[in-house]
């Protein structure tokens, strides 16, 4: 019997929310900035609503990005959509337009961790999908809009995965709506072949920030 895949955990706590805004032993947020921060993580966790869509192993023959290309010979792409939902927007809009920007950006920051955790987590599932044979080898994921992928390369990702089904959306400018979503993909390659994307391995340790995380 094949093992079960683990379930993404919500998992965020006030000081993550603090050594984002530069808070640490050397310089101790204010007690009000604390007491925000706990309630931060309370709101965070009632509110989010993480989902994802993930294709292990996409058709090479059906699905294309418009412009973006590997620089190395591709046998396996995984593609995958992560969301924290509707709810979570309409909430940071909420605080937004009662001028309680502090707490807004708290809430921005600490969405953004989550979310981040959420595509490590299906980064994982993609990662440890591998071949039984082990003649692949995974490069780091990357995202539209980040370094060489143009952002407009969200579109077909979107298209292939069906994204509507975990009510995500591509506007006309090709941003993600809900705002704290991501799509990535990862390219898998025979382990003959050398290249710099090749060598950018996920080792699990949970540094943050990760200069392999996009």
């Amino acid at each position: 019997m094949a093992a079960k895949e683990p379930e993404f955990v919500f998992q965020l706590s006030a000081d993550d929310i603090l050594r984002e805004m530069k808070y640490g032993a050397s310089n101790p947020a204010p007690e009000n900035i604390v007491s925000l921060a706990a309630a931060v993580v309370k709101e965070l966790e009632q509110t989010v609503e993480p989902s994802f869509g993930l294709n292990l192993e996409a058709d090479l023959e059906d699905f294309e990005f418009t412009e973006y290309s590997a620089g190395f010979p591709v046998e396996r792409l995984s593609l995958a959509a992560v969301t924290l939902g509707h709810e979570l927007d309409t909430t940071m809009r909420f605080y937004r337009e009662k001028g309680e920007d502090t707490y807004e950006y708290m809430l921005q920051l600490g969405s953004n961790l989550v979310v981040e955790s959420l595509a490590d987590h299906v980064n994982y599932l993609i990662c440890h999908s591998r071949d039984r044979e082990h003649i692949l080898k995974a490069a780091f994921r990357k995202s539209p809009g980040v370094g060489r992928v143009p952002l407009h390369e969200n579109r077909p990702l979107a298209d292939y995965l069906m994204v509507d089904r975990i009510q995500i959306e591509v506007n006309d400018m090709f941003q993600l709506v809900p705002k704290k979503t991501i799509l990535f993909f990862v390219e898998w390659a025979p382990r003959k072949v050398h290249h710099n994307d090749l060598e950018k391995r996920c080792h699990h340790c949970g540094k943050t920030p990760c200069e392999f995380r996009v």
